[in-house]
């Protein structure tokens, strides 16, 4: 899991790489209906909405995809854990690509404006902060690019 400070520490660190670019735009992008999940293919798929509609009991493993957070307007709470050290308390679905797990993550404050990008070798549970709106895309693990796009 990493965390970096801002967009244009993330475009220091992985941009250039279309999948982060196009990650970058999703993230910024403006006047997204909140719940709706909007999508680059199959490759990406973003939505924002409120940490308190997004909250689970557990923690979330994606075994396709990675989690990337980005808190729009106040500090977004998180867990994380590696994928080895929880138990299932589901098995994986390849329709959904998540398995919901049962144990505890670390706890992560990101920043408001900062951008969490977790692994794919780990769970994310995030918490429900009363009135903090973010973004969450789920990006391809597969490839630095989007090959119909």
């Amino acid at each position: 899991m990493r965390i970096f400070r801002d967009h244009a520490h993330l475009d220091e660190v992985l941009g250039g790489v279309t999948k982060w670019d196009r990650t970058l735009q999703a993230l910024r992008a403006d006047g997204r209906l909140p719940g709706v999940m909007y999508s680059v293919g199959d490759s990406l798929t973003a939505m924002r909405a409120r940490t308190v509609a997004l909250a689970t009991d557990g923690l979330v493993a994606r075994r396709r995809y990675q989690c990337v957070l980005f808190p729009v307007d106040g500090d977004a709470e998180v867990d994380v854990a590696h994928v080895a050290t929880l138990d299932a308390a589901d098995t994986y679905s390849d329709l959904t690509d998540r398995q919901h797990l049962r144990g505890d993550g670390e706890r992560h404050t990101v920043p408001r404006g900062a951008v969490l990008v977790a692994d794919p070798d780990e769970a994310v549970r995030i918490l429900p902060v009363p009135d903090t709106t973010v973004v969450v895309a789920y990006v391809t693990v597969e490839g630095a690019t989007f090959h119909n796009k």
